[in-house]
């Protein structure tokens, strides 16, 4: 059984909801008394809307799961609107059935407005369109019609699960929070009364109300007036901050391994065609580490991805020999395309489950917790990616120190964090200054690990003369009146190669300032990452940053003949829990040369290091400002 994924337009949480699965339509009294009693704008200031009723019943006890949800809301602006204006279901049609009970907007004058007929629609997910394999993967779109400024908007719907991942268990969880304050939440769980569960409430001491009736034991957890959750800039997902309750009938992860190895059968076999692209790849290959490496970059720039989560299509992969003659695959085709050519050459690989939205909890066994699926190599104790087309070998942007489930090893294991200078950015710049403020400036940038599949990420959607108009448009705020001569882009579609631009010979026309006989000159420029981190004073909920990060940079200036140095800023060095920063200052006869490196050693700062995080950035930033000063003689 899959988390059901319901989505109001850019709306991040994932919400559940059911009344009772014989709701009948409100009454003329109802409504009136609905629209007299919901709270308004001024209750919520700073809400863009209010969850008045958030219900979910998950019925195990017949031949089908069935999950009811109903959700009533009242918006109360356009940001409101915007979130809740639209509902998108995701489902598999293979297996689930998805029916609307019941959709309208109850207008502040009462007036009831209910979709039409074209405003409910089932589509294929626009990935899944491109790829015919999964023409099962749809979304249920609903439009809700005449939604304004303090309407109320009520859907009601049923999910049939028509058939379990694995026969007779089931699984679920429920958020308890959302980005906007809820007057009632309910969470109603069914099953037969000779079916133990397991459940836990993570961030939350929520217990349930458990009664047994007729064969069946019924949980409720309720909860009223609970408050929004404040989005912080770079907080953690939603999944690792708000209350849930999860459970599941699963004892022990060694039944999820032995469920999926169930699933294999010739998944990893090889054709001929297949073997012989595995010789023509490793062909020249001296070492293991090459074949290795030549394999995953096949697997992560020549099969297309394709990006629907893994669930929406099964969990079962389809065999590498497909995926490798249709040249495209969600996550799990890639991985068990990539360890089927690996074993092809005597290398282990095994299948990893991971979550990229989040960080799971494995205290209760639940399959639907991962979405995305990665490869491991036991003898190495690597990790690799090969999902998306950038991703140099080794780098797992976005997925480190994730709890993860390795399928037939069976075993609970965590993800290395890379460390900050794994992840670099540097820019050189050698500057020959001129008599009048003018300069000529050769300038690099490169880059590695997480930084640079970013760089080439977002790089790689344009051609030659489109990264160059871009790149000037970047760099024209750090120098006026640039002319630049000569553009050289490296290693952007090469996964053998870190990302790298040159500017050679590049023309600043007023690159330090003139104060009568002296000039002052702003070496660094560039802003640091990460500063919106340092506003707010106090934070409610720890900083992800998602990977460790190194920024380094040297300028080195060469002075014009008749002046010489009248004044260089202080050093700095400074070191905390959370990272380090290192500014030097040197002269050198003709030259000033500057170098300034700062390391952010944590991927996740806890509320209680967020002074040293911002004391450290503040202090970077300050810096970057300092000024030197040249003299004529």
């Amino acid at each position: 059984m899959r988390i059901k994924r319901l989505t109001i337009t850019y709306c991040l949480l994932i919400i559940a909801f059911v009344l009772t699965t014989n709701q009948v339509s409100a009454s003329n009294t109802d409504i009136t008394k609905l629209l007299a009693t919901a709270p308004s704008q001024q209750d919520y200031p700073q809400a863009g809307a209010v969850i008045l009723k958030n219900e979910t019943i998950a019925d195990y006890t017949g031949d089908q799961g069935k999950i009811h949800e109903r959700i009533i809301i009242k918006v109360f602006n356009k940001r409101g609107i915007d979130k809740f204006g639209e509902f998108k279901i995701w489902f598999d049609k293979s297996i689930e059935d998805i029916e609307v009970l019941e959709a309208k907007t109850i207008k502040k004058d009462g007036t009831v407005i209910k979709p039409k007929e074209d405003a409910i629609n089932e589509i294929t997910d626009p990935e899944a369109a491109q790829a015919s394999i999964y023409s099962d993967a749809r979304i249920k779109v609903i439009s809700m019609s005449g939604v304004e400024p303090g309407s109320i908007i009520v859907l009601d719907y049923i999910d049939t699960i028509k058939k379990s991942d694995i026969k007779g268990e089931f699984w679920y969880q429920e958020m308890f929070q959302s980005i906007e304050p809820i007057k009632e939440k309910r969470f109603v769980l069914k099953v037969p009364i000779d079916k133990k569960i397991n459940y836990r409430g993570r961030f939350t001491d929520l217990k349930p109300t458990i009664t047994e009736n007729k064969g069946v034991t019924e949980y409720v957890w309720a909860d009223k007036d609970i408050a929004a959750i404040i989005k912080e800039s770079w907080m953690p997902p939603l999944m690792d901050v708000a209350p849930i309750i999860k459970f599941s009938t699963l004892d022990s992860w060694s039944q999820v391994s032995k469920w999926y190895q169930g699933l294999i059968d010739n998944q990893y076999d090889v054709n001929d065609e297949l073997r012989d692209k595995i010789k023509e790849l490793i062909k020249g290959a001296n070492s293991e580490e090459e074949k290795i490496k030549a394999l995953y970059n096949y697997v992560t720039s020549q099969i297309r991805y394709v990006g629907l989560q893994f669930g929406e299509s099964g969990y079962k992969p389809y065999p590498a020999v497909e995926t490798f003659e249709n040249k495209y695959g969600v996550c799990k085709e890639k991985a068990t395309l990539l360890i089927a050519m690996l074993r092809e050459i005597g290398v282990e690989a095994e299948p990893v489950v991971i979550n990229r939205s989040y960080n799971p909890d494995l205290e209760i066994v639940s399959p639907s917790q991962f979405n995305h699926m990665i490869v491991y190599l036991p003898k190495k104790n690597q990790y690799l990616d090969p999902t998306n087309n950038g991703t140099m070998y080794g780098v797992l942007p976005g997925d480190q120190n994730k709890n993860v489930f390795l399928l037939e090893s069976d075993k609970l294991a965590k993800t290395p964090i890379s460390k900050a200078v794994e992840n670099k950015i540097i820019r050189e710049q050698n500057v020959k200054l001129n008599e009048d403020g003018s300069a000529v400036i050769d300038y690099v940038r490169k880059s590695s690990g997480v930084d640079d599949f970013g760089f080439k990420s977002f790089f790689n959607e344009y051609n030659e003369e489109q990264r160059k108009l871009i790149l000037k448009q970047m760099i024209s705020p750090l120098f006026h009146q640039i002319k630049l001569n000569n553009i050289k882009f490296e290693g952007i579609e090469d996964l053998d190669k870190n990302a790298k631009i040159e500017l050679d010979s590049m023309q600043v026309s007023n690159y330090a300032k003139k104060m009568g006989n002296l000039f002052t000159i702003q070496p660094l420029r560039s802003t640091i990452d990460l500063s919106e981190i340092m506003e707010p004073d106090k934070r409610i909920y720890p900083i992800d940053l998602g990977n460790t990060r190194n920024d380094s940079r040297s300028v080195e200036i060469k002075i014009p003949q008749g002046y010489k140095v009248n004044y260089l800023p202080e050093n700095i060095k400074m070191k905390n829990n959370v990272g380090e920063l290192r500014l030097d200052y040197t002269k050198e006869k003709d030259k000033v040369i500057v170098n300034f490196d700062l390391k952010i050693n944590k991927i996740k700062v806890e509320v209680k290091d967020y002074q040293q995080l911002r004391e450290l950035l503040n202090k970077a930033a300050s810096s970057i400002e300092n000024q030197i000063l040249i003299e004529k003689i």
